[in-house]
């Protein structure tokens, strides 16, 4: 794709989040916001598709892992955007791309996005949060959602939230990537 002399920045994200390939988006960030972390934040919280879904959306919609995972790294990353056509956040995404695609992937994304901040109570402009979207034989990705939303609901924490950059897991000390509350890490 870097042979892709034409594609825009925005463009290369899109590509990225939809072939899951991470070093496209690692590539912008080191020639064009190398040690400025926030503008590079902004930058990416701004790019959507022609759909009005943004990288999260993108990543969770066609099951790309690796991308995610890089994308929550960043620092003020959006964890909670909500697209232009539905209302839905990237938990509704993955949620549909279990129910039609892959459970076992959505479920990893679902706990990667959850561990990072994703707010499970966001309803979607039908009104349904993403617990609502799950079919009936998938149990256990309702579950696990609804067991996020309790928590934020009785004001725990959630185990995992607030991930460090190297993403060996959740982390058991305090962290400073926690949700600003506008789905935004601090």
């Amino acid at each position: 794709m870097s042979d892709d002399e034409g594609a825009s920045p925005r463009e290369l994200v899109v590509e990225a989040c939809r072939r899951d390939q991470p070093y496209l988006i690692e590539e912008i960030q080191e020639k064009s916001y190398k040690d400025k972390p926030d503008e590079f934040a902004d930058f990416i919280n701004g790019v959507t598709d022609s759909m009005g879904n943004h990288a999260l959306h993108i990543c969770a919609a066609y099951g790309s892992y690796d991308t995610m995972d890089y994308l929550l790294d960043i620092y003020h990353f959006e964890v909670d955007p909500t697209n232009r056509v539905d209302g839905d956040t990237p938990l509704h995404l993955a949620v549909q791309h279990g129910n039609e695609k892959d459970i076992e992937l959505a479920m990893s994304m679902l706990e990667m996005m959850l561990e990072a901040g994703c707010d499970p109570r966001v309803r979607n402009k039908k009104g349904q949060k993403p617990a609502d979207c799950v079919m009936p034989q998938y149990n256990q990705m309702r579950t696990a959602l609804m067991k996020v939303e309790y928590m934020m609901q009785e004001g725990q924490g959630v185990e995992g939230q607030g991930r460090d950059d190297d993403d060996d897991g959740p982390s058991d000390g305090p962290s400073d990537d926690e949700d600003d509350g506008q789905g935004k890490k601090q």
